[in-house]
């Protein structure tokens, strides 16, 4: 008789949490805040990454400014990070995992989920 399959352990190294609804997003390309804001939305986030929704392709490797602002923040909080992958969306826009270049600040992500 064979054993039930364990379910598969979750190696993140931090939870994926749902944004809140006023969290807003601005997601440029490279670092220096020039260029086009190809931010839709945010799907999920942590303290090392997050998953956005962009309305155009990015290359992996390829790196970011990501601007997330909320109406509970008194500022919003601008984060480098790097893009992980890209995947097309039914809708034409991309879906893009990245990862952050330093972690967030915990009480930011709890006020931002």
């Amino acid at each position: 008789m064979n054993a039930p399959e364990s379910p598969k352990k979750n190696r993140r190294l931090s939870p994926r949490r749902p944004p809140k609804r006023s969290l807003r997003v601005s997601c440029i390309k490279g670092s220096l805040g020039l260029g086009a804001n190809v931010g839709v939305a945010v799907l999920d986030v942590s303290e090392t990454g997050i998953r956005l929704v962009v309305s155009s392709a990015l290359e992996a490797g390829n790196e970011v400014e990501i601007e997330l602002s909320s109406t509970v923040l008194p500022r919003p909080v601008k984060i480098l990070a790097h893009v992980v992958w890209c995947v097309a969306a039914a809708d034409g826009n991309h879906c893009i995992g990245a990862h952050f270049q330093k972690r967030m600040n915990y009480a930011y992500l709890m006020q931002l989920t």
